[in-house]
């Protein structure tokens, strides 16, 4: 899961990079794919630390979130505006998006005002990657139900509203599977704040503003949390507990986006290893093996399935069986938070 950082130039945007991932920013303005930096964070994982006790796993596999920043280029940037053109192609392969609004001195920005600017940027984004296109397939006489679905977004679009705040059908959003259309995407607000505004909550009003675009907010501090991987780990908790927070911002964002995205995570543990893995809440057996491998998704037979809350007190498969714990769930079984499983399959 890729999630790419964007805001205004001077609004933090590369030390919440480094306060997230631990990784120091993209130096200067390197050019083409060279303007994107991933970092990774790995999620932690209570229940995935006791697996790999249980099995005396060899490994452990957390899941991840993938953190891009972007390499500035003023001469693209506009001053105030949250998106570079230059990047846009890089910024539509992203599965959500990370808006960072700063409220620290000297650089206060009203949530709310800031908010609809950022929405109208990518709105005005896709109206215009969609209008193109539909002047396209008219001049091609390109498909009817494409140009129908164009159509409709466009329309939706020059009201300047959000195409996350649309209606479409599972044909249409195949349709526009590849358009990567920014005001689709999944996205969080990162309120970049002084040390000593962290702790506190946004404003009913912030948050009603937020919601109303169907997105969610949360605060950091990026200078200080950036200061965090300086020290060890009772280092870290004894700075966060003298700053009234309870998790660095990394954890907390994870949180935050697993909720905001509909996201689960299942479990597969043994011997050689112990993985988490993230899924769409809904989504079924079959399509937790996709996740898993391509190839077991193929030959998939059944699925043998636990809880991770009948597995605790019984810590082995032995016993899970034994006490009736395991069951046999097919193809459309939907996998539920916590799920441990192993697929039989054939290819």
């Amino acid at each position: 899961m890729k999630t790419g950082i964007i805001g205004a130039r001077g609004a933090g945007k590369s030390t919440v990079f480094h306060a997230l991932t631990g990784l120091a920013p993209i130096p200067g303005t390197a050019e083409g794919k060279n303007r994107a930096r991933p970092g990774q964070i790995k999620v932690a994982d209570p229940r995935l630390d006791f697996l790999e006790a249980a099995y005396g796993s060899k490994k452990k596999v957390p899941v991840e979130l993938t953190i891009i920043d972007f390499a500035p280029n003023p001469k693209e940037q506009k001053e105030g505006a949250a998106l570079d053109p230059s990047l846009l192609p890089l910024v539509r392969d992203m599965d959500a998006l990370l808006i960072v609004v700063p409220q620290f001195s000297g650089m206060e920005r009203d949530l709310v005002a800031t908010l609809d600017t950022i929405e109208g940027e990518l709105v005005f984004t896709d109206f215009d990657q969609a209008e193109r296109r539909l002047e396209r397939i008219k001049k091609e006489k390109g498909s009817d139900f494409e140009r129908a679905a164009l159509q409709k977004v466009t329309a939706w679009l020059e009201q300047g509203k959000a195409l996350r705040l649309l209606d479409l059908t599972a044909q249409e959003l195949q349709t526009f599977s590849s358009f990567g259309f920014l005001s689709r995407k999944p996205a969080l607000i990162a309120i970049n704040c002084e040390m000593e505004r962290a702790a506190s909550d946004v404003t009913d009003a912030e948050r009603d503003a937020v919601r109303e675009h169907h997105l969610e907010v949360f605060r950091l501090a990026a200078a200080f949390e950036a200061e965090l991987w300086e020290l060890d780990e009772a280092g870290q908790k004894e700075m966060l507990a003298g700053a009234g927070l309870s998790a660095p911002a990394r954890d907390r964002l994870i949180h935050a986006l697993y909720d905001h995205l509909g996201l689960i995570t299942f479990y597969t543990a043994g011997e050689p290893e112990a993985h988490a893995w993230p899924l769409k809440r809904g989504e079924s057996a079959l399509d937790a093996a996709g996740v898993i491998h391509s190839d077991i998704a193929r030959g998939f037979i059944r699925a043998e399935v636990v809880s991770y809350e009948d597995f605790v007190p019984l810590k082995s498969d032995a016993k899970v069986r034994e006490a009736g714990k395991l069951r046999l769930e097919g193809r459309d079984y939907v996998m539920r938070d916590g799920d441990m499983i192993h697929v039989r399959f054939k290819v």
